[in-house]
């Protein structure tokens, strides 16, 4: 899916954010920090369907309209894992590690072991926090590759598993 989302109800609050980034932006320069630019949503999701072993394999590429190298840096705010109907929650997962594919590495990004009963939405551990532009070999699509376990105690598998939706967020910097 094509990054650099402009949501409605992020526009609400850009005045405030603006001004919060300002006052951080003065303040990181004082400390020899980047500048935040701006921050972006990105879109995208995968499925999973177990295997016989109780694995699950999916891969996204992930395209942005703007070339990241043109920044001085990006890095992940977070990224975030929703469950899709008909699942309430994540707990038919036991785990799942997300990982950067370049044509010359593999770079873990995220990781989760365990979900929360009751928790639609969970935040993910980042394992890389890291310029992500190298990823971005062509400066606009990302390959990620997601795996994992599935809980062997959830048998209530629909035909051609259960969606989850990702929300990442890029931090730009100067």
């Amino acid at each position: 899916m094509d990054g650099f989302i402009d949501s409605n109800a992020s526009r609400g609050r850009a005045s405030r954010r603006a001004t919060l980034l300002l006052a951080l932006s003065l303040t990181a320069g004082s400390f020899g920090c980047s500048s935040v630019i701006s921050e972006y949503d990105v879109d995208a999701d995968f499925t999973v369907s177990p295997k016989v072993d109780g694995t699950f394999f999916w891969w996204n590429e992930i395209t942005l309209e703007s070339d990241v190298n043109s920044y001085g840096s990006a890095r992940l705010g977070f990224v975030r894992l929703d469950a899709a109907p008909p699942a309430e929650d994540l707990t038919f997962l036991s785990s799942v590690f997300g990982e950067a594919v370049t044509s010359k590495e593999r770079t873990p990004i995220v990781k989760q072991d365990g979900f929360p009963k009751n928790e639609p939405n969970v935040i993910l551990d980042l394992l890389h926090e890291g310029d992500v532009r190298p990823f971005f070999e062509d400066g606009h699509k990302v390959r990620i590759e997601w795996t994992g376990k599935t809980n062997p105690s959830f048998l209530a598998w629909p035909p051609g598993g259960i969606k989850i939706a990702v929300k990442a967020r890029l931090i730009l910097d100067e």
